[in-house]
Order: C-alpha cells, then sequence, then structure tokens
C-alpha cells in the first residue's frame, strides 16, 4: 500500500556519472570486441536486441503492464512474474536462450508482468502494493481473458513476490514454480550479511533517495560475486571468433546494465524480511494481511542452483517445510542467472517445466502424478 514518508531532494552526482559510464561502457566492450575480431580478420558483432518475442501489452498499472505472447497458446496459462530491482528480458533474452521461447513451444499460454521503472511516487508502495494488490491485479486480468486459473513462474523475487501473494490468499494460482526463490533469508550468502550487518540503514537510504537508484544496488551485486567480474573477461578472449557466444554475451551486458531502481519503501521491507526472516517463520503480516506459505496448497516446482551466490540452495530449500500442497524439487549445476539462460536449463529443466504445467492442468482434481511427488533432487 502506498504511504507517505519524508525524502530528502537533491541532486546525485553519481547518478550522472553513473549513466554516462554505462554508456561509455557499452561503447568501449562493442570497439573492443571488434577490435580483437579485426586482428584475426574477422568481421564485427552487431550488438543483439533482447526481450524480442512478439507479444501485446494487455493491461496497465502505474508503470507495470502486462504481456501476453504470441503463439499457439493449446496449454494452460502461466503468469512470469521478475523481480522488481531487474528488467524481466532474461526471461526472453534472445531465441535459444528464452524462458518465454521454450514455454511456448510447449503449448503454454504465456504472459509477463513487467514491473517497469519505479516512478517518484513508487517510493511508498510496499511490498504489500506489489504483492497483495498489483500483481493479483494482473492475476485476475490473465484468469479473466483466458478462461482458466494460470499457474505462476517467479523468478529470484518474482518468486517470493508470488509467494507472498498466494500465502496470503489474495490469489490461487494452479500452480507456482518457484525459480530461485528466496525463502529462508538467514542463510550464509553475503547478500543475507550484508541485509544483516547492524550498521546498514535501509531507512536512511529511503530517506535520502526515495527509490534505491541502480547506482547503489548494481555495484554491490557485482561484488557478490569479483572472481565472476574477471573470469569473464578471459572467456570473453577465449571465444572471440565464436559469433553465437558473442551475441549471447552481448545480450547479458545489455540485460545486466539495464537495472533499475529498487522502490523506496519495499526496498526497506525487503531488507527487513532478511533480518527477521518472518516468512519461513511464519510470523509475516503485510500490511494487516498475515502471509503463511502453508496456505499454499497448489502444486510447487521449486528450482535452485547449486553455485547461486544471490539466493543459495538452502534458501530455497526453506520452501518444502512450508508450503501445504504438493511439492517437486529440480536442483541444476551452475549459478543463479544460469537458471533462465543456461543450455543445460533450456535442454533440460524448460521442457520439463512445461511438461509439469500441463500434466497438472490435466489432472483437474485427480491426484498428482506420482513422478511429481516429493521428487528426488537430481544431480
Amino acid at each position: 500500500m502506498a504511504r507517505a514518508a519524508k525524502q530528502t531532494s537533491f541532486i546525485d552526482p553519481l547518478a550522472i556519472a553513473f549513466a554516462a559510464a554505462q554508456e561509455a561502457y557499452k561503447k568501449g566492450l562493442s570497439a573492443l570486441i571488434d577490435a580483437k575480431r579485426r586482428a584475426r580478420g574477422l568481421g564485427p558483432i552487431e550488438w543483439p536486441s533482447i526481450g524480442a518475442t512478439p507479444h501485446d501489452e494487455v493491461w496497465r498499472d502505474g508503470a507495470a503492464r502486462l504481456l501476453r505472447y504470441r503463439g499457439a497458446r493449446s496449454g494452460p496459462p502461466v503468469l512470469l512474474v521478475a523481480s522488481l530491482i531487474n528488467r524481466p528480458w532474461v526471461l526472453d533474452l534472445l531465441p535459444g536462450r528464452s524462458v518465454v521461447e521454450k514455454l511456448l513451444e510447449g503449448g503454454l499460454d504465456v504472459w509477463l508482468l513487467d514491473w517497469g521503472t519505479p516512478r517518484a511516487e513508487d517510493a511508498h508502495r510496499d511490498l504489500a502494493g506489489y504483492a497483495l494488490e498489483r500483481l493479483p491485479r494482473a492475476f485476475d486480468v490473465a484468469a479473466s481473458a483466458v478462461g482458466a486459473t494460470p499457474f505462476l513462474l517467479g523468478y529470484c523475487m518474482g518468486g517470493t513476490l508470488a509467494l507472498l501473494a498466494a500465502g496470503s490468499g489474495r490469489i490461487a494460482p494452479a500452480g507456482i514454480v518457484a525459480l530461485a526463490t528466496p525463502v529462508g533469508l538467514h542463510d550464509e550468502g553475503l547478500l543475507s550479511r550484508w541485509c544483516r550487518t547492524p550498521g546498514f540503514d535501509p531507512a536512511a537510504m529511503r530517506q535520502a533517495y526515495g527509490n534505491i537508484p541502480p547506482h547503489l544496488l548494481q555495484p554491490a551485486f557485482k561484488m557478490l560475486d569479483p572472481v565472476g567480474l574477471i573470469s569473464k573477461w578471459v572467456h570473453l578472449d577465449e571465444k572471440i571468433e565464436d559469433q553465437a557466444f558473442l551475441r549471447f554475451f552481448l545480450a547479458m551486458e545489455s540485460w545486466l546494465e539495464d537495472s533499475v531502481s529498487f522502490p523506496g519503501d519495499a526496498f526497506v521491507e525487503w531488507v527487513e524480511l532478511y533480518r527477521s526472516d518472518a516468512l519461513r517463520r511464519r510470523s509475516l503480516a503485510l500490511d494487516g494481511t498475515r502471509v503463511d506459505l502453508g496456505r499454499v496448497r497448489c502444486p510447487v516446482f521449486n528450482v535452485m542452483a547449486e553455485k547461486d551466490y544471490i539466493t543459495p540452495p538452502a534458501s530455497s530449500e526453506s520452501l518444502e517445510k512450508l508450503v501445504g500442497g504438493p511439492y517437486a524439487v529440480e536442483r541444476l549445476k551452475g549459478g543463479h542467472i544460469g537458471l533462465s539462460t543456461g543450455g543445460e536449463a533450456h535442454r533440460r529443466l524448460w521442457p520439463a517445466v512445461a511438461a509439469w504445467m500441463r500434466d497438472h492442468a490435466n489432472a483437474k482434481g485427480k491426484p498428482v502424478m506420482q513422478t511429481h511427488q516429493k521428487k528426488k533432487v537430481r544431480r
């Protein structure tokens, strides 16, 4: 729910420098790649477009919009929910590296909730405003248009928001796919430790900035994996002749460098979730509404990555003991982003996810297929 809060007004020179540096980085990276290829007698690489799967915008609510992808739509509807602070195009990166594309190939009716770029007034929008208000409205629009109850597929924070909506009773999805979803937040990951540091004051940041800007958030996330920042340049040099790899590399850089602000009140409450671990402890209330994942009685498919440093597996594993319905789990090698863009995920995971949704949509009240009940972790 939106609420008033005092905010300081000032011009931040770091924001100006950050925007200029991003533009310079993109131009410099393109020039570097072309120069290395030219030295080997190879042609330049065009910067690819991302999020290009054909779609129609069917609804708007403030900065948010609801997209419906074009396709055969012979199977059940699924609403994709991304993080508040990242563009959703990581779920539709490139042909052959697109979750949207794989789900469409599986016959699903694919919808996506794009949270958009937060406006100044969104600084007053808390987690309830997103999970208990905006997400349920988008869900209802999709359900009414299709005439069937959608599944939810939430990525990272989007998965947590989906669970909050279902655990509050605001929505009753046909099933939930939780992809790299933080649940138990007192894990040993660096992000959890940072959030729980006594000297960290999210309320002061919210008062100063309103919405927490990317130039504060993005460097912090990059420092969660400092070795990765170095190794990717070594990998780039080794793959400079591989056009397909370069297109993927540049598409990933487009997405990584295009993060958005974290809505102010939601940011303060998100950090508090890490400190209180209230979702796992079943003690969470949003805007006076109790959130209990035991109310989630629809089928849940929990997907995690072994080397995820943003949502460590231990954080996602907490979900099994909290939900009240059929539960399946898949654990892949690799990291957080690889679940949506990695080759192994697109070969094995996403066809399986599409089949899982079709199976549960076709059950129509029958017992869940035995293969999906408490399925053992596959490595």
